[in-house]
């Protein structure tokens, strides 16, 4: 900057001389600009070269934290896996019942008893020595009853929807935790639906 500083006031020197100098210069004002120019230029080519030279910074190598390791846990002993009784699947006994059965077959009788109409499923509880395993579906109006002869020999669930009259609340009939088995031949089988039960009289 002082630099600088000292080429204006060369310049201003220089321009003050030869206007108190004599009437008739011995150097032309296109040499003196031409000098004042070129005076310029090494001073400012001076300046440049004591500029220090850039030096990159080294990246500082700061290390990674390190991982610190979590304690690891006990290995936890594993139950065997439970062993289910042979109870069929759902998807086993959910099956709509064959046009010809092969297994031993009963006659039932189903009243309805509920007060409305009823949508009766009849399900088995496990297969017979056939290894059928079905589900029937009878629909039966208030106070009806019907006969069915062609029922698989089994043992038997039950589960119903009362749709009840204009004014009654609507209702499930079941068997709830009993099962109700339906085996011989020779017994003609009386199921009632009354508004929450199933039962085998």
């Amino acid at each position: 900057m002082k630099q600088k500083f000292l080429l204006v006031i060369s310049i201003l020197i220089i321009f003050t001389i030869s206007a108190c100098g004599s009437a008739e210069p011995t150097v032309s004002p296109q040499d003196q600009a031409a000098t004042a120019m070129a005076e310029a230029w090494f001073i400012i080519t001076q300046t440049q070269a004591a500029l220090p030279t850039f030096t990159p910074i080294p990246p500082t190598n700061t290390p990674e934290p390190t991982f610190t390791f979590v304690p690891t846990l006990p290995v936890i002993a594993t139950l065997p896996p439970a062993t289910v009784a042979s109870a069929p699947t759902q998807d086993e006994c959910n099956q709509p019942p064959p046009l010809k059965p092969q297994g031993t077959q009963v006659k039932i009788e189903i009243k309805n008893e509920s007060g409305g109409s009823v949508n009766l499923s009849l399900g088995m509880n496990s297969p017979n020595d056939k290894n059928e395993c079905v589900t029937y579906s009878f629909s039966l109006g208030n106070n009806n009853d019907i006969t069915a002869t062609n029922v698989l020999a089994g043992c038997y669930w039950g589960w119903g929807w009362v749709d009840a009259p204009a004014g009654k609340v609507d209702s499930i009939a079941k068997t709830g935790s009993q099962i109700h088995c339906m085996k011989d031949t020779n017994v003609v089988y009386h199921l009632v639906v009354t508004q929450e039960r199933i039962d085998l009289k």
